[in-house]
C-alpha cells in the first residue's frame, strides 16, 4: 500500500545486482532483503538519493549503490525490527524536483508509522 503513493518516485533495488550476482550469507541484511522486502511490514526503511548538485559539483549522481553493497554485507541480528529497503530516489529534471520527491516519499513513509535512513547525496561527497 505504502509503495502505490511513491512507486513514480523511486526505483526498487535489485539486491542481486547490489551483491553482483555473488548472493548473501545467513543473516546478512542483504539475505534478509532477497527473502523479505515487504515495505508495509518494516520498521525500518532504507532509501537513497544519489542527487549531489546541490553540492556544486558538476556530476548529478553518487553511486549510493557503493553504500548499498557495504550495508547489504552487514550482519543483522534485530529480528524484532523489520527492514526493508526502498531503493533510491528518481534523480529529477533538476536538483529541486528531486528535493520535492524527496519529500514526498518523505512525508508517505512518516505517515505510514515508518522509520526512515536516507543515504546519498552530501554524505557520499567523495563520490562525487
Amino acid at each position: 500500500m505504502l509503495y502505490q503513493h511513491i512507486q513514480e518516485l523511486i526505483e526498487l533495488p535489485n539486491p542481486y545486482e547490489v551483491s553482483e550476482d555473488e548472493g548473501y550469507r545467513p543473516g546478512q541484511i542483504g539475505q534478509l532483503l532477497t527473502d523479505h522486502n515487504d515495505l508495509d511490514a518494516a520498521d525500518l526503511l532504507l532509501l537513497s538519493c544519489d542527487d549531489c548538485r546541490g553540492m556544486g559539483v558538476r556530476s548529478a549522481t553518487t553511486n549510493a549503490q557503493a553504500a548499498r553493497r557495504q550495508l547489504y554485507s552487514l550482519y543483522w541480528w534485530h529480528a524484532e525490527l523489520q527492514v526493508a529497503d526502498l531503493g533510491s530516489i528518481k534523480t529529477g529534471a533538476t536538483l529541486h524536483d528531486t528535493y520535492a520527491a524527496l519529500a514526498m516519499v518523505v512525508r508517505e513513509v512518516l505517515k505510514a508509522g515508518k522509520r526512515l535512513l536516507i543515504f546519498g547525496g552530501s554524505q557520499l561527497a567523495s563520490a562525487c
